[in-house]
């Protein structure tokens, strides 16, 4: 009798944690629903994860995956970004109410992925010198030394083999994917445009990141800032604001330059001025690549901001007036026309005292206007950084200009435009 109460208890038991785990189980799945119906996840190769303590946890590959963008009605939301070597990564979203941080995190057993133009080195563990082969070179070529570039986006990735003769290595890249790309567009006088540029004093980008549009340079083409052997073609302002961007967000950057060399803003206004037809005009040159299926079937194109450097055509022209004109041609680059989200401007030096009044004033009053960088006033032939005129940066402080703006957008992306304060000590 005892003995068969003591196998029923035990019955009751085994089958109250089953119960138990079935509906904590539950539970969960349903936490998961919610906050998935709740927080859009735009690859739907995803979904967030409730783990321990409630934390909201999303796996991506090893590599360098696309991270997916999240989207929640009615909240703001600060995308995850991973620069390269990170395996973690963190995206926040602000409802009325409720506050939300999502951990992205790379998980090897989701395998291994790389980006249209991606480079990457594969170096053997075990192996002394080696011989390298891919079994998929239209989709990731490798050369002797192990270098690894993709040059075509599938789903059926490649592998990549390194042999020494009798011992083999191999990296499994199990998949291949468009590449996002993070494009702003310069414009304003000489010191945005590309005049005077000095590429083998730039800043060094990373080969496979970095993208250049100038029809001074580079005709009516879309060119990368590196050459086959990964030497710097471009420079300006371009180079350091291109290196700096991807290093911070790991995503890469397409430069547009529509600069005009010594023109005031009156020149700049939508319709009637000249150098807005020149920004027009490139612009309708760069829409044949965001239309373009081969280019579509590369690159994931994101329209993120432009970038002002100009003023110093204005110095007689009043505060009120350069405003004015500035402001009919900020509207326009943030229409739906162009679709940029804000306006950053590069301030002029302060000897033109009216237009660097105007920039002060034109960031004070506009929430989607900053002054990204105001360092231009500390330059002077003697420090290098202007040259020899006095009215022209020199490529040193192109670099400076051109990394600190970077700095500033990123910022901007993380924390919101109004985190932007254009002063770096």
């Amino acid at each position: 009798m005892n003995s068969s109460k003591r196998a029923r208890n035990f019955v009751f038991r085994l089958l109250g944690l089953i119960f138990t785990v079935i509906l904590l189980a539950g539970c969960s799945q349903s936490e998961e629903s919610k906050i998935n119906q709740l927080i859009q996840v735009d690859d739907n190769r995803y979904q967030i994860q409730v783990e321990d303590e409630n934390s909201l946890v999303l796996r991506l590959p090893e590599g360098r995956p696309r991270i997916p963008q999240l989207s929640c009605k009615g909240a703001q939301v600060t995308q995850a970004v991973f620069p390269d070597g990170y395996q973690d990564a963190m995206a926040k979203i602000q409802t009325a109410d409720q506050y939300y941080t999502v951990r992205f995190t790379k998980d090897a057993s989701l395998g291994f992925e790389l980006q249209y133009d991606d480079r990457y080195k594969f170096t053997p563990k075990t192996l002394g010198v080696a011989t390298f082969t891919s079994s998929n070179p239209q989709v990731a070529k490798v050369d002797e030394l192990g270098n690894v570039t993709v040059v075509g986006v599938s789903d059926q990735g490649a592998t990549i083999t390194a042999s020494d003769g009798s011992q083999e290595e191999k990296l499994v890249i199990t998949r291949t994917i468009k590449a996002p790309l993070d494009i702003y567009l310069i414009t304003g006088q000489s010191n945005a445009s590309y005049y005077y540029a000095e590429p083998e004093m730039a800043t060094v980008t990373k080969p496979g990141t970095a993208y250049h549009y100038s029809e001074l340079v580079g005709g009516m083409e879309i060119c990368p800032m590196n050459d086959k052997d990964g030497a710097m073609q471009r420079g300006n302002l371009e180079a350091a604001m291109s290196r700096t961007l991807y290093d911070l967000t790991g995503k890469k950057v397409l430069l547009i330059n529509a600069g005009v060399s010594g023109r005031k803003i009156e020149t700049f206004l939508p319709g009637t001025g000249d150098s807005y037809r020149y920004i027009d005009q490139v612009w309708q040159n760069i829409q044949r690549y965001l239309h373009d299926e081969t280019y579509l079937s590369h690159y994931e194109p994101r329209i993120k901001s432009y970038i002002w450097a100009q003023g110093e055509s204005d110095v007689n022209t009043a505060v009120s007036i350069y405003k004015a004109d500035y402001i009919k041609l900020h509207q326009l680059l943030t229409s739906p026309d162009y679709g940029f989200q804000y306006g950053f401007i590069i301030k002029v030096r302060s000897i033109y005292a009216q237009s660097a009044e105007a920039q002060e004033e034109l960031a004070d009053e506009n929430a989607d206007i900053a002054i990204a960088t105001r360092s231009a006033d500390k330059f002077s032939v003697e420090n290098g950084k202007m040259r020899f005129d006095d009215l022209h940066y020199s490529q040193i402080g192109d670099n400076l200009l051109g990394e600190e703006t970077a700095k500033a957008m990123a910022l901007a992306d993380e924390n919101g435009i109004d985190a932007v304060t254009g002063n770096f000590d």
